[in-house]
């Protein structure tokens, strides 16, 4: 972040937009629910930043790259988001997810779900958001201030899976394993400290998160294209789940399953086109 910094700044740029992560309020000293803005300040004891920090780099490498930005003297926008969702999401968590859910009977495998996360709150932020938030900033040329991002809608990882199970209709089918640890494959949430306030967003950028129905929808089928456009990254995915959570003898079921649905699909589109 110094590196940018230093180059940025003889340039003299009417505002930087930083997209951080919810992250820093895990390395902040207790924030309440919902967690506002005001609440991403580290802890005076030296003792506990250093313990906060050893549980979460990725959070306190954020907040460091945020106080380098404030104290540059350069006009800033930092927006703070939750769990990322969405087309094009690179961490493949959601996909995961997917794929486990449409072949759940499958599978056989229940979703794992750490005591420790059974009930916790957390935030989602749909990616296209992101995106609004920026332009909506730029255009009311807001500078020198921090918004939260994300839905209003509050998750708990049981809830978030059901209601993707509820979406491919096999909801009484899937069952979660409450046995799990902390080190299963659990792959939301990323952040532990709860939920998201909007209301800095939606007085300073009129900011309307995104639907949940909407944005359920436009991820399921985005990832279901995905499944033939995207052949690598699908593969990636099936990797995973075959890795960490399918049971060795059903490895090559999942498989056919997935890449026979690509090819009748491929077939398919073939045949319109013709």
């Amino acid at each position: 972040m110094e590196d940018a910094v230093a180059a940025l700044k003889p340039l003299n740029p009417d505002v930087w937009v930083f997209v951080s992560a919810a992250a820093v309020y895990d390395v902040s000293s207790d924030p309440k629910q919902p967690i506002k803005e005001s609440d991403g300040v580290r802890p005076k004891d030296a003792v506990r930043r250093e313990t906060f920090a050893e549980h979460n780099t990725f959070g306190d490498n954020m907040l460091a790259a945020e106080d380098v930005l404030v104290e540059s003297g350069i006009p800033y926008v930092i927006l703070r988001c939750g769990d990322m969702v969405g087309p094009r999401d690179t961490t493949f968590r959601w996909w995961q997810y997917q794929m486990w859910t449409e072949h759940f009977d499958l599978i056989g495998a229940g979703f794992p779900v750490p005591e420790e996360h059974e009930h916790l709150p957390f935030s989602m932020t749909y990616g296209e958001d992101v995106g609004t938030a920026i332009v909506s900033a730029l255009n009311k040329g807001v500078t020198n201030e921090v918004y939260n991002i994300a839905m209003d809608k509050t998750f708990t990882l049981p809830h978030y899976l059901l209601e993707l199970c509820t979406f491919f209709g096999n909801g009484e089918s899937c069952w979660a394993d409450y046995t799990a640890t902390m080190e299963s494959y659990a792959l939301y949430p990323s952040n532990h400290m709860g939920t998201l306030d909007l209301s800095h967003a939606q007085a300073d950028l009129d900011f309307v998160p995104t639907p949940w129905e909407e944005v359920l929808q436009t991820t399921v089928s985005f990832y279901e294209q995905a499944r033939q456009n995207h052949a690598k990254e699908r593969d990636e995915v099936l990797n995973r789940l075959n890795k960490n959570v399918v049971p060795y003898l059903r490895v090559e079921a999942l498989n056919g399953v997935v890449l026979n649905a690509e090819q009748r699909e491929s077939e398919a589109l073939n045949r319109v086109e013709l």
